[in-house]
């Protein structure tokens, strides 16, 4: 029977106390018993008058960082970091502070338009809303009618606040809907999903942090307890997805940490490191493997200058003993590439180009130092085939030397942030009952099981394999699993939210391939339908455009990894420009089309008579908020059971105003709402504490311990059950007598138990299928991260002048330019020339290592063409430095190539910038969850 428990906390006098986050507890005093609702209608007329200052969350990276705009009379003059939110603690960083030239840019999206001409042409005309939403609706219905609704895929892209569209399409029937996680890195985030059930490891250097104070206070925390952070691939101080770690990684330099920086080139975090290793691309499993078996081989209790391991970790583990022995399984077999041992040093030096006592002493420094932490990052594991054997071992790394949720050493992120979404992501519409006919027999299963891929071609991808689109849209879907076995049906309708996949989602010759393919006259994909603010090259493509309202112009949530639990209102700062909607206003007016046309799935109780207001939705999002396991040391409540699910204000849980429910385990407060968001500086904090793992914790594995297996059997109640995170895809494998086609490359017939080893492709120097290619094309091809959020910030005039990475220079030659901006009916001339001066714009180029430049006759500025063995090819200017690995070439992701009008200067110079992703691989793709290989390819260069 359900304990309840209604109970009033005294407040204790340390609420009276200065020092706590101004986001949580300080303002608490001034609050009284409520505080005054301000719905959409009166924030925005407030809007109008005079000066003040609003707080809401940017989109111009994935950082979405908390801002203070300044608003005069109705128009945003000013953009601050927002001084309350601890995560970017009132900083703002280049592309934030140039946010306003992306809203009122005049190559926003104004109104919507249904295309005129072929794809690709870029000729459109104006419509009305009630035309393009009865196009997009008349096409959805026919489509649903005629191939089931898993014909269609919405795709949320690369911004978040993408709830209403799922909540939508999943009522609409449809299990495909996606965002741009699945074409970022899956490989890296791969080991923390498995072993922790998180995904993304940081160094504990966000601060401040709000902790628990011996004497029951709270205060902020601005201590840095690092004394070591290793970044494997990773550039935070460019690629700025974890905005923090820019500052502390300083900061806690300053405090007395060291930092190595291990990536092939000399990026902008390695120029602050104590230590670059410059490492040849695709070996960082290697080199992350000789690390592991030097602290095995090496470790000794007895000697403290060898006590790398801290046996602790195996009071919270399990399967240690399996995934070791697997491990060492590797050690006498010799690597038919080189003939050595596999994992030693020497094995190590050779394949990396590290040497082997450089290896040696990164193992002894990490496994010696402690508190430290060991991070991978995304160009450097997650862009490459084998980048899962990456970010196992780095997981290990950081649990056997008792790092992980130790103060200062690191976290998984994801595992702490607050919780936000609940119904409004609509998983509740996936779990329905739906019938299909399957080779001629009626089969019943759930909605869910109607995916192309977790019951297709890739049923360990969790987050999709969206880089594997272009396939779908070609040949079609057969799914190979589940109750659904044997069921076909095609991509019919591909609905694109502020993403950009011709440029970002694996070759881009593959996309625009797929999205023209035509059957007699007709396209295969029959309704392309593209939503944003941007005109990027996607947009290119569709056949209905929709403007969507910019980041200062809508409500929504932003989606952050700190330390511990936050949570950023993005709010109305502004009145929608021109014909814009937001995303609310777009999937209710789309929803409200599809129940006017007949969708039986589609019912006014589900969406606007349940949420009549934008406001009541995001509401609804925020009531699972924080939603994380009370647990840890500083306990942040110890008035509170332990491992008991937080809900609510902070101030509720502090007062105690709350319900507490034994059975369930839930401590329940006063629900976040929109209205308390805006009442805090669009702030809500929570508590940090750290040893989250102790107990099941925040783990969210079966056996809430860290997984070192993946497929076990425990026996309850005299019964057998499968568990782990490989589990339920065995079974399914099994079920079907058939390995995915990714398993099936590898010579797998399922997915192994525990530790794992295989290469990656399109590398000579490791994987003896490719060491015939190493003469005729000696440069591996790697990507690296500029100031620009992904390919979507381009037009931006203040970011196209900043020089950055050696990536992004000012290498223009000057010409004259016909201007075209997008007008109402799409990319429009406007008749007047534009001069442009030479070296007045940044421009994507082509980082090669000066000795290799000069060997080829070539100096910086010279235009070259790259080609892979397939056949495939890119040009732009070279930029010879010193400062990256000899035989490595780096391009900037997403910034050269770029053939979409709506990108002004950078559009101009599409003929000498190269696109790097026009040389990846299409036909192959990492093969567990099949992300795109994009840091796998090899080329020659020749001067054009």
């Amino acid at each position: 029977m359900t304990s309840l428990k209604n109970i009033k906390v005294a407040r204790r006098d340390f609420l009276k106390a200065a020092g706590a986050s101004a986001g949580g507890i300080a303002a608490l005093a001034t609050l009284g018993s409520g505080f005054r609702p301000i719905d959409a209608a009166a924030q925005a007329t407030l809007s109008q008058q005079g000066t003040r200052i609003a707080y809401t969350a940017c989109v111009m990276c994935p950082a979405e960082c908390s801002l203070a705009v300044k608003v005069e009379n109705g128009v945003a003059s000013a953009i601050y970091g927002n001084p309350h939110a601890p995560l970017n603690s009132g900083v703002v960083c280049a592309k934030g502070a140039s946010g306003l030239q992306m809203v009122y840019n005049a190559n926003r999206i104004k109104y919507p338009m249904i295309r005129v001409g072929a794809r690709g042409e870029g000729k459109f005309k104006r419509v009305s809303w009630e035309e393009a939403l009865d196009y997009i609706g008349e096409k959805l219905i026919k489509i649903k009618q005629q191939h089931g609704a898993e014909s269609v895929i919405m795709d949320a892209g690369d911004v978040t606040d993408r709830d209403p569209y799922y909540y939508l399409f999943r009522a609409f029937g449809t299990p495909h809907t996606v965002e741009h996680g699945a074409i970022c890195d899956t490989p890296r985030r791969h080991g923390p999903k498995l072993m922790f059930g998180g995904k993304r490891v940081e160094p504990d250097i966000m601060r401040p942090v709000l902790v628990r104070q011996p004497d029951g206070s709270l205060k902020n925390d601005y201590r840095y307890r690092t004394r070591l952070i290793v970044y494997a691939g990773w550039n935070p101080f460019t690629a700025t997805r974890i905005v923090y770690e820019s500052r502390g990684t300083v900061e806690a330099k300053l405090a007395g940490a060291k930092l190595i920086v291990i990536d092939p080139a000399f990026s902008n975090t390695a120029t602050k490191a104590d230590q670059w290793i410059p490492i040849r691309p695709g070996t960082d499993p290697d080199l992350f493997a000789a690390v592991l078996r030097y602290i095995l081989e090496n470790h000794s209790d007895d000697d403290p200058f060898r006590r790398y391991i801290d046996w602790s970790f195996l009071q919270y583990s399990q399967g240690w003993e399996e995934f070791e022995a697997a491990f060492r399984s590797w050690w006498n077999k010799k690597d038919p590439i080189n003939g050595l041992n596999y994992f030693s040093l020497e094995w190590a030096a050779e394949r990396t180009g590290i040497e082997a006592e450089v290896i040696a002493e990164l193992a002894h420094t990490f496994g010696i130092t402690k508190p430290a932490a060991w991070v991978w990052g995304m160009n450097g594991i997650g862009h490459h085939y084998n980048g899962y054997t990456a970010a196992i071992i780095g997981t290990a790394l950081n649990v056997i030397t008792g790092n992980m949720e130790t103060p200062g050493g690191a976290i998984d992120t994801e595992l702490v942030k607050s919780d936000k979404g609940g119904k409004v992501k609509g998983d509740d519409f996936n779990k329905r009952d739906v019938t299909r006919v399957v080779n001629g027999k009626t089969v019943t299963g759930k909605q869910e099981e109607l995916h192309m891929d977790l019951f297709g071609k890739w049923c360990a991808a969790w987050d999709d394999a969206v880089g594997d689109y272009p396939s779908r849209f070609l040949e079609g879907v057969e799914l190979k699993y589940g109750p659904f076995r044997g069921h076909k049906y095609p991509i019919k309708a591909f609905i694109i939210r502020t993403g950009n996949p011709v440029i970002t989602g694996s070759n881009t010759d593959a996309w625009i391939e797929a999205l023209t393919a035509k059957d007699g006259d007709d396209y295969r994909v029959e309704l392309v339908v593209y939503i944003d603010t941007p005109f990027l090259e996607t947009g290119l493509y569709a056949d209905v455009i929709l403007p969507e309202a910019s980041y200062l112009e809508r409500m929504s949530l932003s989606d952050i990894y700190p330390s511990h639990q936050l949570i950023y209102l993005r709010d109305f700062v502004l009145e929608k420009m021109y014909e814009s909607k937001t995303q609310y206003d777009i999937a209710m007016a789309l929803a409200h089309k599809l129940h006017e046309k007949g969708d039986p799935d589609i019912k006014p109780e589900d969406h606007w008579e349940k949420y009549p207001a934008e406001e009541d939705f995001w509401n609804e999002a925020l009531k699972v908020a924080p939603g994380r396991t009370h647990c840890g040391y500083p306990l942040p409540y110890p008035q509170y059971p332990v491992n008991y699910k937080l809900l609510g204000t902070p101030d509720s849980l502090e007062e105690g105003s709350v319900t507490i429910d034994d059975e369930k385990k839930v401590i329940q407060g006063e629900p976040v709402t929109v209205q308390w968001l805006r009442a805090h500086h669009g702030v809500a904090v929570w508590p940090m504490s750290w040893g989250r793992f102790d107990n099941g914790g925040v783990l969210k594995t079966d056996s809430k311990k860290v997984d070192f297996v993946w497929d076990y059997t425990v026996e309850k109640d005299g019964e057998k059950q499968r568990k782990g995170g490989y589990a339920k895809y065995n079974k399914l494998i099994e079920a079907a007598g058939e390995p995915t086609p990714g398993l099936q490359e590898l010579d797998w017939e399922k997915y192994p138990a525990t530790f794992y080893w295989f290469e990656t492709l399109w590398n000579p120097y490791t994987n003896p299928d490719f060491a015939r290619y190493k003469d005729e094309y000696p440069f591996q091809v790697i990507s690296g991260r500029i100031h620009h959020a992904m390919s979507g910030t381009q037009m931006v005039d203040w970011l196209g002048r900043i020089p950055t990475e050696d990536l992004w220079m000012p290498l223009n030659d000057d010409r004259t330019v016909e201007e075209v901006i997008i007008g109402p009916d799409g990319p429009t001339p406007t008749g007047r020339k534009v001069y442009i001066p030479q070296q007045t714009w940044s421009i994507g180029v082509i980082q090669m290592n000066r000795a290799d430049g000069e060997k080829l006759g070539l100096k910086t500025g010279d235009l070259v063409e790259m080609e892979t063995p397939l056949g495939h090819k890119t040009s732009g200017k070279v930029y010879l430095v010193e400062t990256i690995h000899p035989g490595v070439l780096r391009l900037p992701f997403g910034g050269g190539g770029r053939f979409s009008p709506g990108l002004g200067k950078t559009y101009d110079f599409r003929d000498v910038t190269p696109n790097a992703n026009a040389i990846v691989d299409p036909d192959h793709h990492s093969p567990i969850m099949g992300s795109p290989i994009y840091g796998d390819m090899i080329v020659k260069v020749r001067k054009v």
